[in-house]
């Protein structure tokens, strides 16, 4: 009996033919394997990052071998890590801002997501990530427990990148409460508010400071950043939109304003990811649109949701260094 036989007989049988969980996500990460594989023979550039956040991945399927909640996850993700593995030239990193997980950081999430992170990682690309609001440390460290050993502050996950012309600093901002519960907003412990100004003190490059939430939540953080001029830029996540800034922290003289730029989402809002290139006087960065919806795509979408991608084509920023 070839297949579309068995096919007939199971529909005359009054059966059906669904994907099952492991099958779906099978499928998923195998493309992405050949394309990774495929990925191999192009150079990569160690001046390229590509800056991502709010993933949002949930690991528990239906049935039908759907995210439980949210189907449209991790559809969006998974289309960027085929954009970027299909780059002429691969970048070096992959930088995201935090809300790894679904919701409240369950294992399975993190557990599927380090699935989708092989295929990068084979391709030489290295990823660095952050701690959101809807991350939970321990069980992010159970699937990577290679944090606990780089991260520049204990009991935190912080990272330091080291990219060819500046230091890209990834700080944990997520503030964690009883029950497996976290506070929207963010917060810095004095631990690693002091690790940074000495890291701030000693650093001998230009630095770009990044975390899951706007430094404006941080006062104590934005304190510490006026002090610094080697300070060229903050990055942010949490929003989800895409939005190029400028910070005042010194208002009087010597008047001192940073470049503060939101990084988009894959869950909602503004998707998409952006390309940072650095050289030795500043990095470019342009954003890489893949739609725009709130809170789930539509069919007949208000014009207005494709009015905003409109408006972001092509959107740059440059960032100078002091």
């Amino acid at each position: 009996m070839d297949r579309k036989e068995f096919l007939s007989a199971m529909l005359a049988l009054g059966g059906s033919v669904v994907a099952s969980k492991a099958s779906a996500s099978t499928l998923v990460i195998e493309e992405l394997e050949r394309l990774s594989a495929a990925s191999k023979s192009r150079k990569i550039d160690p001046s390229k990052s590509i800056i991502i956040s709010d993933i949002h991945i949930c690991g528990e399927f239906n049935d039908q071998g759907l995210p439980k909640h949210y189907p449209n996850n991790p559809v969006c993700f998974e289309q960027q890590i085929k954009e970027i593995l299909s780059m002429r030239h691969l970048p070096a990193n992959l930088i995201i801002l935090g809300d790894i997980a679904w919701d409240y950081g369950h294992q399975s999430d993190y557990e599927y997501v380090a699935k989708l992170f092989a295929p990068i990682e084979q391709a030489g690309i290295k990823i660095t990530v952050a701690m959101g609001n809807h991350d939970r440390r321990h069980t992010f460290l159970k699937s990577f427990p290679e944090y606990a050993q780089t991260t520049k502050v204990a009991e935190r996950v912080v990272s330091v990148v080291e990219l060819s012309d500046l230091d890209f600093v990834v700080l944990d901002t997520l503030s964690e409460l009883p029950d497996n519960k976290s506070k929207v907003t963010g917060e810095m412990d004095k631990e690693q508010l002091l690790w940074l100004e000495n890291y701030l003190a000693s650093a001998k490059r230009p630095v770009i400071l990044s975390a899951h939430h706007p430094m404006t939540e941080i006062p104590d953080l934005e304190r510490i950043v006026t002090k610094y001029n080697n300070v060229a830029a903050y990055i942010y996540g949490h929003v989800h939109y895409w939005h190029k800034g400028m910070r005042i922290i010194r208002p009087l003289a010597p008047q001192r304003m940073i470049p503060y730029i939101a990084i988009p989402s894959t869950f909602y809002g503004d998707i998409g990811y952006v390309v940072m290139q650095s050289d030795p006087k500043g990095v470019n960065l342009s954003y890489s649109s893949n739609g725009f919806w709130w809170p789930q795509p539509q069919d007949n979408a208000p014009a207005e949701w494709a009015q905003r991608q409109a408006d972001l084509a092509d959107e740059k920023c440059r960032i100078l260094f002091r």
